[in-house]
């Protein structure tokens, strides 16, 4: 395969990976909202519990959190934790896919031009330990605490082991995050590099938009939705730009590399 034709395999695969994730984002709503709303019925016990408590708008319930979370119904417990664990599931198994196919195609960009794109392709590799440290250790917390509501529920205490399973998930998901961050870092600047060397103005705006959403995110009470659809005009916006890269790069075959 020549130069330009790695660069246009490897640009596919990080199209293909966008693609995923955007599919994957819409259909893991879809299966939330449809997992809530087939246990919606057991919404109707929360006015036990306001009646239980004497809820009003002026008062505070002179019961403690745990008093509380004692008498809360514990099939409305166990739909929503069940909603969130069957949400995670799914969410690993669609992660770990974009995931891979990212690794590939900055592999394959890597083999093209490995001074521009070696260090998104590391990212890459980082991301997939990140991603693989957190989300087993995710699910395992959100069954840990389901199991707690249960005991809970039976005997109005939590059982002594549920800090020990918490600290246990607590710290590779710690760890995951940190090198799921570096390595998001590394694979955006790789984004930008592929942008400048393929003149893609697609990829560039979808960069800059999604750091504008991270920056706004921060201040996210003031503008709830707002990071949310820059994040997903960016999400867009890269995915048409890395398919017009990868076949631009398909027209340069035979021709000499440039750098970025």
């Amino acid at each position: 395969m020549s130069d330009y034709g790695k660069a246009s395999s490897g640009s596919f695969y990080l199209f293909l990976s966008q693609v995923i994730a955007l599919i994957g984002g819409i259909a893991g709503l879809i299966i939330f909202s449809a997992y809530i709303e087939a246990n919606l019925t057991h919404l109707g016990n929360i006015s036990n519990i306001t009646s239980i408590y004497n809820f009003n708008t002026t008062g505070i319930p002179a019961y403690n959190a745990s008093n509380l979370v004692a008498h809360m119904p514990i099939a409305l417990i166990k739909d929503m934790l069940g909603a969130f664990i069957v949400l995670v599931v799914f969410g690993t198994a669609v992660g770990f896919t974009e995931i891979l196919l990212m690794v590939y195609g900055w592999k394959k960009l890597s083999s093209f031009n490995n001074s521009d794109y070696h260090t998104p392709y590391i990212g890459s590799i980082l991301s997939l330990i990140g991603f693989i440290l957190i989300m087993p250790s995710a699910i395992f917390m959100l069954i840990s605490v389901e199991t707690s509501f249960i005991s809970l529920q039976a005997s109005h205490t939590l059982p002594p082991q549920l800090l020990a399973m918490t600290l246990t998930a607590a710290i590779p998901i710690f760890l995951g995050i940190l090198m799921l961050l570096a390595g998001y870092i590394m694979v955006l600047l790789g984004y930008w590099r592929l942008g400048s060397q393929f003149r893609s103005s697609l990829i560039k705006a979808a960069i800059i938009l999604l750091i504008i959403s991270v920056v706004i995110s921060l201040f996210s009470a003031f503008l709830p939705l707002l990071p949310q659809v820059l994040e997903l005009i960016s999400v867009i916006l890269l995915t048409a730009g890395l398919y017009s890269v990868s076949k631009k790069a398909k027209l340069m075959e035979g021709q000499p590399v440039q750098s970025a």
